[in-house]
């Protein structure tokens, strides 16, 4: 298994205003979208599991990954909290 990859700045979601979720790093991420992601369907979300899966690989850095989880976040009318 790949090292994680922490992002500069951790991403804070929020559903519709109730729970917060923190995501710190890619492995986070990917787990997020993977097991508690609202909207399993979208482009920006199967980007944002490609971008995650990239850079857990060390094809792309975390930046990369955290970018694509924003947009897949606006994409499932989540709240980018900050």
């Amino acid at each position: 298994m790949t090292d994680d990859k922490f992002f500069s700045v951790p991403v804070t979601l929020s559903a519709g205003g109730k729970t917060r979720f923190t995501i710190r790093s890619v492995r986070e991420a990917a787990w997020f979208l993977a097991e508690k992601w609202p909207k399993l369907e979208g482009s920006a979300f199967m980007r944002a599991l490609r971008a995650c899966a990239a850079a857990l690989e060390g094809k792309r850095g975390s930046a990369y990954a955290r970018r694509a989880l924003l947009l897949a976040a606006r994409e499932a009318d989540l709240s980018i909290v900050r």
